[in-house]
């Protein structure tokens, strides 16, 4: 029995990463240079193309073309002149590559966009492509969205976020939580807030952050039963909410029977049946979590 609740315990998942590449823009924008042929056109991105956009994330643009040797040439308004600047990218089977640099970069291009140049090709869809967390086993969605969080400033007026009603109603002691965030700050602040007691008084949790995700073990009924029905307030600065996920707690020799039963049958990323012991990437019922 011991063995069995072992060997089930080594075998949950923890959150690892993997590339998503996600669709911004599609259409179908011709680019050429001015000439005294006919006249020149360029794009320009629409607002809000890149919210969100981090260091590190690859921006991918899909192009065709019909004439030999097509110039790409992909423009930034840079600083606080707003310059021009040419991006550095590459350029492999028709599609044009930009690894965002740092997190000024990021925030320009968030902000402002890009500019398509150059001469005789056509853009046809932007991607971003960023590293997102693999699930751990057995983690349920409960919550997507995207929820910016800051202080009251004198800049702009601050931004919380409580939690739709009924989120956690099926919460027990010692489930998990997760929150995962994005941001484009150095130093964000994390705080999560609940309305405890029989006053509601807002009481602030103890959490972990780990890579922007801020995890909460829930230890007791009494917090338990407070969240199951009166849920979370986010709180602190220079972040965005993005997803919430509820995670089991495996505390008995039945339930790791069952889970190692659940996870029986999985597979390679090459399609391969895989073991229990088979450590990495692993496919099961069509998604994918990592086994260490």
């Amino acid at each position: 029995m011991k063995k069995l609740f072992t060997l089930a315990f080594a075998m949950l998942a923890m959150t690892a990463a993997e590339a998503e590449e996600k669709t911004v823009w599609e259409g179908n924008e011709a680019i050429s240079w001015n000439t005294e042929a006919a006249p020149g056109t360029q794009f320009e991105t629409p607002e809000g193309t890149f919210t969100g956009l981090q260091t590190g994330n690859t921006i991918r643009i899909y192009t065709t073309t019909t004439y030999e040797d097509p110039q790409y040439v992909v423009t930034y308004k840079k600083g606080d002149g707003w310059e021009w600047t040419d991006l550095e990218t590459s350029f492999a089977n028709s599609i044009i590559s930009y690894v965002v640099a740092d997190d000024q970069t990021a925030t320009e291009i968030a902000e402002r966009g890009i500019i398509l140049r150059g001469q005789a090709w056509t853009a046809t869809k932007i991607t971003i492509e960023a590293e997102t967390a693999v699930p751990v086993l057995g983690e349920q969605i409960i919550w997507e969205g995207s929820e910016p969080i800051s202080w009251n400033t004198e800049v702009a007026p601050g931004t919380q976020f409580e939690t739709p009603e009924g989120i956690f109603a099926n919460l027990k002691n010692g489930d998990t939580i997760r929150a995962y965030t994005t941001t484009t700050y150095e130093d964000p602040q994390y705080v999560l807030t609940y309305k405890k007691g029989d006053s509601w008084e807002w009481t602030d949790l103890d959490i972990e952050v780990e890579e922007g995700v801020i995890i909460l073990t829930v230890e007791d009924e009494q917090t338990t039963d407070e969240i199951s029905g009166r849920g979370l307030i986010f709180r602190g600065q220079a972040y965005t909410l993005t997803k919430i996920t509820l995670s089991r707690k495996t505390t008995t020799a039945i339930a790791s029977i069952k889970d190692t039963q659940r996870i029986a049958t999985a597979y390679s990323l090459s399609g391969q049946k895989v073991g229990n012991q088979y450590k990495g990437l692993v496919i099961i019922n069509g998604k994918k979590f990592v086994r260490r």
